[in-house]
């Protein structure tokens, strides 16, 4: 009897209208029970190529595609796109983008209903996701209400509800912290020994060390297979890290600031999510936020720049801070990188820098829009090393950038610090390693922890990290 892959390209390529951007002569196999990681630099067609496996393109994305694409066998051409969406689940990269309802229950049970699910099996089904991605918390909640990385859990829990064999997960650990991504990795570990195939495309992969059966490398549209994960380790390429709390990474030297308070919370109550937190931001300092998701990270960020009103206590500061949103989208007005900018601050001479050192050049005149999401991520730090602020926030500045991008961006959050102060939210070890002189640690409704991040303290940041994988354990 042949063997037969259960996706497999011949010579695929797709090129986008009007733009010399795509993929370029693909070849692979992938075959039943395999994790594989696909990765690569931000734009460099890792996106590009799940669509083409989930049939967004050519379906919904114009170009010119050529090549093959086969599904068990079958060409992809002959497949319709309702049958196709029986064998292969997605998860896009933001997952806002794919949800149908405004309910968190009623999310997971849409596909169910759709195709005519019986009641007891969309019982048992729901349970079991319920159970699998610690969604007790979540369910019957009004989707705009949860944190970004909640709203990422939702989606993957979502992308199991019809059994698909094949699962295609771009950036899933984007707006996930520690815990919440090892518990994907353990998730996509069961699924593989199951017979699920499963396809990641991340930047992130330490929560996949010791799962991955293959790695496709992504670099300018092409693609270099990597029969197994220890062949890719063995590489040389410069990625991010399967075991990042091994990295060796200088610390910034910064000893506790005693320079002017630019911001200040006193004793600040929110709702039900935040209690009696206080707080002192002060000038040239990079402080980094940490905490679960769902924990009040953008909250406290929000009533930081007047989007919320405390229910008690006093928000103190001078100017308005410069709010970095974790979804790009959400501020993106221009009608190119160049018009973004200059909505900021007009002044052609400091665009001109920020994008060129910031890999963005090339996309000048393009759509914000029309950017990937590492591109997007790369805009929103442009915006902010060219506004006049005394404190800068940033939700999530790395959530979709490749390790070039990410020392980029550290290199440029460590220099707005000689103008402002800085408040990073984020869940990237590696990012805070390089960037963060204080870490304050929001657990429980309050801050629990607050440090100078030097060799003396990195044990606390690691045991955080630590408390959250525990606690999805």
């Amino acid at each position: 009897m042949a063997y037969t892959p259960v996706i497999k390209a011949e010579g695929l390529s797709f090129k986008y209208n009007e733009s010399k951007e795509g993929i370029f002569d693909v070849n692979f196999e992938i075959n039943q029970g395999e994790a594989v990681l696909i990765t690569g630099n931000s734009g460099s067609g890792k996106s590009t190529l799940l669509k083409c496996l989930n049939k967004l393109i050519p379906t919904i994305t114009e170009g010119e595609l050529k090549g093959k694409l086969f599904i068990n066998g079958e060409d992809y051409d002959s497949v319709k796109m309702y049958a196709l969406n029986k064998k292969v689940g997605s998860v896009f990269q933001n997952p806002r983008s794919q949800f149908f309802t405004e309910n968190s229950t009623a999310e997971l049970v849409f596909p169910m209903e759709n195709y005519g699910t019986d009641k007891e099996e969309m019982g048992r089904k729901l349970d079991e996701l319920k159970k699998d991605f610690n969604l007790g918390k979540m369910m019957g909640r009004d989707i705009f209400t949860l944190s970004s990385g909640e709203r990422q859990m939702l989606a993957l829990a979502s992308s199991l509800t019809m059994n698909q064999k094949v699962l295609i997960f771009d950036e899933p650990s984007a707006n996930l912290d520690y815990g919440n991504a090892m518990r994907l990795g353990r998730l996509i570990d069961k699924l593989k020994h199951n017979g699920y195939t499963i396809i990641v495309a991340d930047h992130r992969f330490y929560y996949l060390n010791g799962i991955i059966d293959k790695v496709f490398f992504m670099e300018q549209g092409k693609l270099t297979s990597f029969a197994s994960e220890e062949e890719f380790k063995n590489s040389g390429y410069d990625t991010r890290s399967f075991d990042i709390f091994s990295l060796n990474i200088p610390f910034t030297g910064a000893a506790e600031s005693k320079d002017s308070v630019v911001a200040e919370l006193k004793d600040v109550s929110y709702k039900e999510i935040l209690k009696n937190v206080n707080l002192k931001l002060h000038k040239h300092e990079v402080v980094g936020l940490v905490g679960s998701n769902g924990a009040g990270k953008t909250t406290l960020a929000r009533l930081l720049c007047e989007s919320n009103k405390p229910d008690g206590g006093k928000v103190v500061k001078g100017s308005l801070p410069f709010f970095i949103m974790q979804d790009p989208d959400y501020q993106l007005f221009g009608t190119s990188v160049d018009n973004e900018l200059s909505l900021v601050k007009n002044d052609a001479k400091r665009i001109a820098e920020c994008v060129d050192y910031l890999g963005l050049k090339p996309y000048r005149y393009k759509h914000p829009f029309d950017l990937s999401g590492g591109q997007k991520q790369r805009l929103q730090i442009a915006m902010a090393l060219i506004c006049d602020r005394d404190l800068i926030i940033f939700d999530e500045p790395t959530s979709g950038l490749d390790v070039y991008s990410m020392q980029r961006v550290s290199d440029e959050i460590v220099k707005l610090k000689e103008k402002s102060s800085v408040l990073v939210i984020s869940h990237d070890y590696e990012f805070l390693r390089h960037v963060a002189d204080r870490i304050v640690y929001l657990n429980d409704k309050t801050i629990e922890d607050d440090f100078i991040l030097n060799k003396e303290n990195v044990n606390r940041l690691n045991a955080i990290f630590g408390k959250m994988a525990e606690e999805t354990a």
